[in-house]
């Protein structure tokens, strides 16, 4: 699994300018409320060139990503985001739904979960940013094993 993770991670670094507008880069602790504490690290591919606004006060655009734990627990999931503040410091939300696997770590009870996400940045320079985030994974009830997963990580956002 950690193979296919580095693998589709190459290829995206290969190509992520052709689809994506910025990608952030993240890292920290998985599960950190819980006996399964682990390591984190991912990627999320923003695409906002493919943004729709809402009632023209709201743009909102699409995100990939994808993320691996060191106990080979990992999550595919695409969704939406939208960011809020100013051109210095912003939160970003996103909510997405994905396919998990949870390899050698905690089972969330299915396949199918929804990860709602928040994100303080500060931007260091007009294409780099840097980032705290948090996110929360669960199945939403869809399954009677619910535990869920509460996360946060520093994150690292540049623009193409």
């Amino acid at each position: 699994m950690k193979r296919t993770f580095f693998l589709f991670i190459s290829i995206l670094f290969i190509h992520f300018n052709t689809f994506a507008s910025s990608i952030s880069i993240f890292g920290g602790t998985y599960d950190y409320d819980d006996d399964n504490t682990t390591n984190l690290a991912g990627l999320n591919l923003h695409l906002t060139e493919n943004n729709f606004s809402i009632m023209d006060v709201l743009d909102i655009n699409p995100v990939l990503g994808l993320f691996m734990t060191a106990k080979s627990a990992s999550m595919f999931y695409g969704g939406f985001e939208t960011n809020i503040g100013v051109d210095k410091i912003f939160l970003n939300l996103s909510s997405s739904a994905g396919i998990y696997s949870n390899g050698d770590g905690k089972d969330l009870g299915n396949a199918l979960q929804f990860k709602s996400e928040i994100n303080l940045f500060y931007s260091l320079s007009k294409t780099t940013r840097i980032g705290l985030g948090s996110h929360h994974i669960s199945n939403a009830g869809i399954s009677s094993v619910n535990p869920g997963t509460n996360n946060y990580y520093l994150i690292l956002n540049r623009d193409f």
